[in-house]
């Protein structure tokens, strides 16, 4: 889902992307997009993109967008650096200039227990699967590594009876394209090419949008995560928060809770690239009202994933065998922290 449009032909299109022109738009482009007279359009059900150029540019998306959008005077593009930055919940469209909207999303103030949790994270997990699921015609791939997010996904899919096939990721098959997008997404090093057009299952955003990235936590809540850490022996999220988050969060600032939901919705990993899709049920809004869970909750959920696994062994207690004892400690080489976390 990749793209540079512009109305001057002046692009260096070092991906080698495809080129067709609406007016007085040239449309750069990764391959999959479905283009019906001037409107195009690529993706799945909750990580989408819709660009129509019959009277200059609007790009539509989904309620966060999962890809960035920088714009100038002339581009805009989610690959290029250009003079304007939007967040994820900002809209973008050209009438002769172009004009920025926001759609953010609020947070409320309730308290939600840890039943409201479980039932929250219950629903939208299968809610974002099912409608995935009905509009879906390709074939599903899951990895068959053994970390919390991959399987929680992995077991939705079992619990409601869809089929999907496990691969081993295979270095081999990264496309110059991925290798150039992974310099600035880590999240491009852990997908690859298939022998047809297929959709990955992924873990993506879980630590993120399941209260399970440290820092994050550390900045909202009003304990320590450290103090909550060292008082542990041993849990799934310890070993990787002592190599990677634990001296950074010793130091970081307190932030509101809308602070956080901005850090949250902003935190982009990967997109759909060519005729390589991605599915994941964890980036949606309705989870951000997990910022308001009480505290205790939050802690069991940020160093051993006591809400995911709750779900994991509900949906499928057969995968709760597989699963990791330790955070990214099983994974590839060539992973970005493969080495790191063997220490």
């Amino acid at each position: 889902m990749l793209f540079y449009i512009s109305n001057k032909q002046d692009y260096n299109n070092n991906l080698n992307l495809e080129c067709k022109k609406f007016d007085d738009f040239w449309f750069y482009h990764d391959t999959g997009w479905i283009i019906n007279d001037k409107k195009v359009k690529k993706g799945t059900s909750n990580n989408w993109c819709e660009i129509n150029f019959a009277n200059g540019v609007q790009i539509k998306h989904n309620e966060i967008r999962d890809f960035p959008l920088w714009y100038n005077e002339n581009c805009c593009s989610n690959i290029e650096t250009l003079e304007n930055y939007l967040p994820t919940d900002a809209h973008l469209k050209f009438d002769g200039k172009w004009h920025v909207t926001y759609d953010t999303p609020t947070l409320g103030d309730m308290k939600i227990s840890e039943s409201e949790a479980i039932e929250l994270l219950e629903g939208v997990l299968i809610d974002n699967t099912n409608s995935f699921v009905k509009s879906n015609t390709l074939p599903l791939a899951v990895p068959d590594n053994t970390g919390l997010d991959t399987l929680l996904a992995r077991s939705v899919f079992d619990h409601l009876g869809i089929d999907y096939d496990l691969f081993t990721i295979n270095q081999a098959k990264y496309p110059n394209r991925q290798v150039k997008m992974y310099e600035s997404y880590w999240g491009f090093n852990q997908i690859q090419n298939f022998d047809k057009p297929t959709c990955i299952i992924s873990g993506f955003y879980g630590d993120e949008f399941m209260l399970r990235n440290p820092a994050y936590v550390q900045s909202f809540i009003n304990g320590d995560v450290v103090d909550a850490f060292d008082r542990i022996e041993s849990s799934y999220m310890k070993h990787f928060f002592n190599l990677v988050y634990k001296e950074k969060c010793k130091t970081l600032p307190k932030l509101t809770k809308d602070k956080v939901k901005e850090m949250i919705i902003n935190d982009i990993q990967v997109w759909h690239l060519d005729e390589v899709f991605v599915f994941n049920p964890y980036r949606d809004v309705r989870l951000l009202q997990l910022l308001n869970c009480d505290e205790e909750l939050i802690i069991k959920q940020v160093t051993d994933g006591y809400l995911s696994k709750t779900l994991l062994k509900k949906f499928n207690p057969t995968l709760c065998d597989l699963l990791d004892k330790e955070k990214n400690t099983n994974e590839p080489a060539w992973f970005e922290d493969a080495e790191y976390l063997k220490k």
